[in-house]
């Protein structure tokens, strides 16, 4: 049943025959704002959330603080972090059969007391394993690490995650 609310208003209505007033139909507008804005609000809060902690959880079990007198690994006994990462970068191959893919493997590893990369965990991986693989083949052939070392002298155990990316470009 259509009903005419107003002759003034050329409003009209399907359904039941209710009074629609302008103060009615400016709290039903503000209301159905008001949700719209709500529901886009959760919907981008939770793809904020999905984003950044997709590897929230599976990269550190534990977190220690370390006193800044703290000594970092050094690598081959004696140069700094980029060093390593340099060393990664000329020593990274591709899987055989793959070279013109892009992939990206987020890998865990830990720099004993002793100066060896051990306990080394896939945490991200493309669908091919094949780029994990190389990874983990390249960090056991990794050289020998000085220690980090706790302000006290004691050398420890220290865990690293580190992003690999295999680029088409990559020179």
């Amino acid at each position: 049943m259509i009903h005419k609310i107003n002759n003034d208003d050329s409003v009209y209505v399907i359904g039941q025959r209710t009074k629609y007033t302008k103060k009615n139909l400016k709290l039903t507008g503000f209301w159905l704002v008001g949700v719209c804005i709500l529901i886009v609000g959760i919907y981008l809060y939770n793809m904020r959330t999905i984003t950044t902690t997709s590897l929230q959880g599976k990269s550190l079990d534990e977190v220690e603080v370390i006193s800044k007198d703290a000594i970092a690994p050094k690598f081959m006994g004696n140069q700094d972090f980029d060093a390593f990462l340099m060393w990664i970068g000329n020593h990274l191959k591709y899987p055989s059969g793959h070279e013109n893919e892009d992939a990206r493997v987020v890998v865990a590893f830990t720099i004993s007391n002793e100066g060896t990369i051990t306990d080394i965990q896939i945490l991200q991986e493309p669908s091919n394993p094949q780029f994990g693989q190389q990874v983990v083949k390249l960090l056991k052939q990794c050289p020998r690490w000085a220690p980090g070392r706790l302000a006290s002298g004691k050398p420890t155990d220290i865990r690293y995650t580190l992003p690999i990316r295999f680029s088409k470009t990559r020179k």
